[in-house]
């Protein structure tokens, strides 16, 4: 799964496993060591700029079909009157009736709205006091609860999952983490709403990985770390795309950003993610670009920080492996097609009998696997890859029969991800952006485990 895309932005598309169809052919040009891929424009009736890519043209679609949806559903939601579209296709007489009876409704309509949010304002604050103990302060700590303070969770199509008041447990090894609205060129995020989001995450988990740079995610992660005083550390991610350019950029920024943070809260480096899946650039291409941050930070005495990328396992074996500290693989059964009742046993036995013998294979000295994605989509249904389906009674099976199971054998591992990416819907993927354990307004989708992470 790609988590982040300096021209896509965070969350590009991802295809099935094992598929080649998304692969995108190379063409003559290089820049230095890398090579520039044309990925093809989408040819749609809206225009973009002249100077954009033909990646940003297909996010500037993404983000404007996205809004469309986003604005059909909200229109959906707040449900429409077959009477009123009537009146209103009549002429003449009957737009003085209809005015005044839209003002009717709409005085009608704000009333509710004053109701609802009293009485909601009012059960939040009980609701807070009850599990809190602290007049609905909120969240108790990096190790406390956390009252997220909700009726019930509405699923993309609607479906409302009642009962939802879920606590956050730190029950899990690592967690993936985008922060909401980090994407160029507009880059929304700030490092209050970056504080806010990981304040959440930590009650999850005591590790967060990054998928880039841009943004200010990196540094906006650490000052939050550190003001905070969170008891998190980070695996950093430098993104590769077809360009050089982004490597670069994203390389300076991680070392500088370093110098001015320190590597205490540092665990590990990607040096991208699904570069060899993506085709983005050739293995030769990638092994230069893990060898030269490792070089820099073993001058810089941070030789014990392991640098590795993150790709499928059918790219993680020599000879990238016998160039990387530790080897970052992204697993996921939802793409292996079986029912998730068996997603945790396809797992475990895929894991052992394809994923580490081919990892350390002809390797001198044995390299760990790092789980750098697991999870499991929650919607839409109609995305299933053969058995495999997405929905939230789904995620809660595979939670319930694999979380506890990895947190037992000690797996380091980064669930895959902490909260939905609406940014990556577009027409054909739907299913990309839903691979979170929480909502996009933060609202936990399952009960989790009793199964405490080390």
């Amino acid at each position: 799964m790609s988590g982040y895309n300096n021209t896509q932005g965070y969350g590009a598309q991802h295809p099935s496993h094992g598929s080649k169809d998304s692969f995108y052919p190379l063409e003559d040009q290089h820049h230095g060591d890398f090579q520039d891929v044309d990925v093809g424009g989408y040819q749609g009736s809206n225009s973009y700029p002249m100077n954009q890519t033909s990646q940003q043209r297909r996010q500037e679609e993404r983000r404007r079909h996205a809004e469309a949806a986003t604005a059909a559903a909200a229109a959906a939601g707040q449900g429409s009157s077959p009477w009123l579209d009537k009146q209103q296709k009549k002429t003449g007489r009957w737009k003085t009736v209809i005015g005044v009876l839209a003002a009717l409704i709409l005085i009608a309509i704000a009333g509710v709205l004053a109701w609802y949010f009293a009485v909601h304002k009012k059960n939040e604050t009980s609701n807070n006091k009850s599990q809190t103990g602290k007049g609905g302060e909120g969240p108790t700590g990096p190790t406390g609860v956390y009252n997220i303070s909700v009726q019930a969770v509405v699923t993309p199509n609607g479906t409302v999952i009642p009962n939802t008041n879920y606590p956050l447990k730190r029950v899990f090894y690592g967690m993936a983490y985008v922060p909401l609205n980090a994407q160029l060129p507009n880059c929304y995020n700030t490092q209050e709403s970056v504080n806010r989001e990981l304040k959440l995450l930590v009650q999850t988990t005591k590790r967060v990985r990054l998928y880039g740079t841009d943004c200010k995610v990196l540094e906006y992660t650490l000052n939050a770390i550190q003001t905070l005083k969170l008891d998190l550390k980070v695996v950093v991610g430098i993104w590769i795309d077809s360009t050089n350019t982004t490597y670069a950029r994203q390389r300076e920024d991680f070392f500088q950003v370093a110098a001015k943070y320190g590597w205490g809260d540092i665990i590990g480096v990607s040096v991208g993610n699904e570069v060899l899946f993506d085709a983005y650039q050739t293995q030769d291409v990638l092994i230069a670009a893990i060898k030269e941050v490792k070089a820099r930070m073993v001058s810089l005495g941070q030789a014990s920080i392991p640098v590795f990328t993150s790709d499928l396992e059918r790219d993680n074996k020599p000879p990238l492996t016998n160039n990387e500290d530790k080897a970052g693989v992204n697993l996921h059964p939802f793409f292996s097609g079986v029912p998730v009742e068996g997603a945790a046993a396809w797992f475990w036995k895929y894991l052992e009998q394809q994923v580490k013998p081919a990892v350390n294979k002809e390797n001198v000295v044995p390299i760990d696997v790092w789980i750098t994605e697991v999870g499991w989509p929650t919607f839409p249904a109609h995305a299933a890859t053969n058995s495999s389906v997405p929905s939230i009674p789904n995620l809660q099976t595979f939670l319930d029969t694999w979380l506890c199971e990895a947190n037992a054998k000690k797996l380091p591992y980064y669930y895959f991800e902490f909260f939905d990416a609406p940014w990556k819907i577009w027409p054909g993927s739907a299913v990309e952006g839903f691979w979170g354990l929480l909502t996009i307004d933060m609202k936990l989708k399952v009960k989790l485990p009793d199964c405490l992470s080390d």
